[in-house]
């Protein structure tokens, strides 16, 4: 029987961290919703569009902020697995690469003269400062909520640590995840490949950008490599088993399977609505990848799930048995 104790404080400043991370995001989304001009020219978040875009950010974020209270707290170990780690995931896959991409393309920024402004509608809107308070909102929340759920997550799911790639199921099914995986994975290439030939200059199925060339090399390729990781991830759990532990497989399958959902989606959503941010831009391109990625990810994230679900039930079984067996 699971005993979790009672939150330490490292649980609780994480909490405390995270959702005070949130607070400057929130409260921006909250002025622009009101009607509030902070941080924009003209009058483009007065839109009916952008309200929408912005109270549904807006409802992300306060999601973010009640996970890092879940993972704190002990009613969230009450909650069912599923609803903490599905938007856990959704999470991760969209701060990660912000996280660990934009610090290093915000320097090569700075080296190469920043974002050209003009001619790009998101800056002409949006001034330079919202970006910077957003952008490190969003690194210190992905810090707070991959250490809040890491510690949740060890007390609640141990066995999943200890997991080995031999522990993964097999049997017949294991050759129809692997025939899946494999035929997913090629699919989810044509974005990778296509983000790459963006982060060299390439133009095709993609909106202006007014980045520089250093920008998007670090950008584009950050994004491109950690879906490539995950794909390469998951075709690791569906082959031969060996007696690794699997955990550092199964966390870039993680990262990267929920980058590839997470901002396929993004840009697959953004490419819908027709707003001040991409007036007078040919966004079907960007719908198209988002769209595949998406897609991708979650067929392939599907797969991860049974497979850490199965594994972990059956180490957990087998503890068991061993415990019954010394009584």
């Amino acid at each position: 029987m699971q005993n979790f104790g009672s939150p330490g404080r490292l649980r609780t400043a994480v909490c405390v961290g995270t959702i005070a991370a949130t607070l400057p995001y929130l409260a921006l989304k909250i002025a622009w919703v009101t009607g509030s001009g902070i941080g924009v020219h003209g009058d483009g978040m007065r839109s009916g569009t952008m309200i929408g875009a912005n109270l549904a950010t807006l409802g992300m974020d306060a999601i973010a902020a009640v996970l890092a209270l879940a993972l704190a707290r002990p009613w969230g170990r009450r909650v069912p697995g599923w609803l903490l780690v599905l938007p856990m995931w959704v999470a991760t896959g969209l701060l990660a690469p912000i996280a660990l991409v934009v610090p290093v393309a915000a320097v090569a920024g700075a080296f190469t003269g920043g974002f050209a402004s003009s001619g790009d509608p998101s800056q002409d809107l949006i001034e330079g400062w919202v970006y910077a308070v957003v952008y490190g909102g969003f690194g210190l929340q992905a810090i707070g909520l991959v250490a809040g759920f890491v510690m949740h997550a060890r007390q609640r799911w141990a066995g999943v640590f200890a997991l080995r790639l031999r522990d993964l199921p097999a049997g017949p099914a294991a050759g129809t995840r692997r025939l899946i995986v494999a035929g997913v994975a090629a699919f989810g290439l044509i974005p990778v490949a296509v983000q790459l030939s963006w982060a060299f200059g390439s133009h095709a199925l993609r909106p202006e950008d007014t980045r520089t060339a250093a920008e998007s090399l670090v950008i584009d390729t950050g994004f491109a490599l950690l879906v490539l990781a995950g794909l390469v991830a998951m075709a690791a759990l569906t082959r031969r088993p060996d007696g690794r532990p699997a955990l550092r497989t199964l966390i870039t399958a993680w990262v990267g399977t929920g980058t590839a959902f997470g901002w396929g989606l993004f840009w697959l959503l953004t490419s819908a609505l027709h707003t001040p941010l991409n007036e007078g831009q040919d966004m079907r391109g960007l719908a198209l990848v988002g769209g595949l990625q998406a897609l991708v990810g979650a067929v392939l994230a599907t797969v991860l799930a049974l497979l850490v679900t199965e594994a972990a039930g059956a180490s957990e079984n087998a503890a068991d048995r061993s415990g019954m067996i010394q009584a």
